[in-house]
């Protein structure tokens, strides 16, 4: 029972205190990928420990799962009967409890928005134009100049013929940010940030998640639009483009935090590394987001083997 109490208690250290030290990724100082890869992985491990942690309370006499790491023996494992069945059951109840909800709300927003997206999408194959050298881009006959993506098993990147008025660069920024979205996968990553905290709003990261998360896609595009076609090109689109009409299910181009990013386009900033760098990054701030949950699991359960060393010697 060790480990499982292991695995939840540091979900509930990284649920409770991942905002604050996330935060700080939401800086022109951190490439914006990383600051998304941090958020996603913080998530996720949360999602990930309370399950495992919840699995682990399921199996009866898991004594050999937590021999793994030489805790068979200890009083936590030895405790009687009954405590160890209030336990189990408690953390088990609690997280089954909060997985059928996010269930629940997954499964309902998943309806609403694919209702939303097919209706939207059959009116674009009806009055949208499909650029012939890539079918994922609709084209609408409209002066002003709009660009937004929509994401799920058909991804899509619409745009209005007023983008085609604006000077080259830009016009391959707004393409390049959009499409950088459907490669990304961004639209999911936003939706599940959006379920967790519509599911569990309760918890602090699911609270902070989907903003920062809404954020960080948009940096990411962004950072993938400049390699196409430098910032100053970028720049001029966030300025030119406008998005209070496009769909509430979107990624557009200009609706999420335009004045942040055009001040992560200052011309001091570095430019992106190369592919190899930036895979090395993601890596690293991979492990570096799950250090918390992995230190709490280390921690919680050094504590309990000393907690027991302790009892047995003096007790």
């Amino acid at each position: 029972m060790t480990l499982a109490l292991g695995l939840l208690a540091a979900a509930l250290l990284v649920a409770v205190t991942g905002p604050h030290y996330l935060d700080k990724t939401l800086s022109p100082r951190i490439p914006p990928g990383l600051a998304l890869t941090a958020w996603t992985v913080s998530t996720l491990f949360v999602v990930a420990a309370a399950c495992g942690g919840a699995v682990l309370l399921g199996i009866p006499h898991n004594e050999s799962v937590d021999g793994l790491v030489g805790m068979a023996n200890t009083c936590i494992n030895t405790g009687r009967y009954l405590e160890q069945t209030i336990v189990r059951v408690t953390g088990i109840g609690v997280v089954a409890c909060a997985g059928l909800r996010v269930l629940v709300v997954a499964v309902r927003r998943s309806r609403q928005h694919t209702a939303r997206r097919d209706e939207h999408l059959s009116l674009l194959r009806f009055l949208g134009i499909r650029e012939a050298t890539d079918p994922r881009v609709f084209w609408l006959p409209e002066n002003t100049p709009v660009a937004y993506s929509m994401g799920g098993r058909h991804g899509t990147v619409v745009a209005t013929t007023g983008v085609t008025g604006l000077d080259p660069p830009a016009r391959e920024a707004i393409l390049a940010h959009e499409r950088a979205h459907l490669r990304g996968r961004h639209h999911e990553l936003v939706a599940l940030a959006e379920v967790l905290a519509r599911a569990l709003p309760f918890v602090p990261l699911f609270r902070a998640a989907p903003t920062a998360v809404r954020v960080s896609v948009e940096l990411a595009a962004d950072t993938a639009a400049v390699r196409v076609c430098g910032k100053e090109g970028l720049r001029r689109a966030l300025c030119a483009v406008e998005s209070h009409t496009t769909p509430r299910e979107s990624l557009a181009m200009s609706r999420e935090a335009v004045e942040l990013r055009l001040r992560w386009l200052d011309p001091a900033r570095q430019p992106p590394g190369n592919t190899l760098r930036r895979r090395a990054e993601y890596l690293v701030a991979s492990f570096a987001s799950l250090l918390p949950g992995l230190t709490g699991v280390v921690l919680f359960s050094g504590c309990a083997l000393v907690g027991c060393l302790a009892l047995r010697t003096f007790g």
